[in-house]
């Protein structure tokens, strides 16, 4: 489910991008989807960890601006800088706008799907806990196999 989310997002926010900043044709996609993996990484960390109370307080009041966003704000900063090769005051810019904006679509894709509890927000991130057990099971075993 959460990939329809991200695959909306990948059409939204170029345009954005392009107007808002001004970026090159060929720095919109690669930024737009450094952004969109950041989100959908930090997503996944939190839920593997159990942590719902920090991804359902994005839905919140003030969401988008608390330790959680913030905590996406600054690797998606970093991210942009080491991936998508943006300089450091640029890729701030970018990301204080961009992260709120995803933050927003989230919340409204998340209601609209009526999972904005945290039994939803497990639902909703179905994928990403599949995931994220797999690639620490498969990291587990992996470790313990010297592979």
């Amino acid at each position: 489910m959460i990939n329809d989310l991200l695959n909306n997002l990948k059409s939204d926010l170029p345009g954005q991008l392009a107007s808002q900043f001004g970026l090159e044709k060929n720095k919109v996609g690669v930024t737009s989807d450094v952004l969109a993996n950041t989100f959908k990484d930090g997503l996944a960390k939190k839920a593997g960890q159990g942590q719902f109370d920090d991804i359902l307080g994005l839905l919140g009041k003030g969401g988008a601006t608390g330790g959680f966003a913030n905590s996406l704000i600054s690797d998606a900063i970093a991210n942009m800088v080491s991936k998508a090769g943006l300089p450091k005051a640029m890729a701030t810019k970018i990301a204080n706008f961009a992260m709120p904006f995803i933050i927003s679509k989230f919340g409204g894709f998340a209601n609209a799907k009526g999972k904005n509890n945290q039994q939803g927000m497990q639902d909703l991130l179905g994928d990403l806990l599949k995931g994220s057990l797999k690639d620490q099971l498969l990291g587990g075993l992996g470790k313990k196999f010297g592979l």
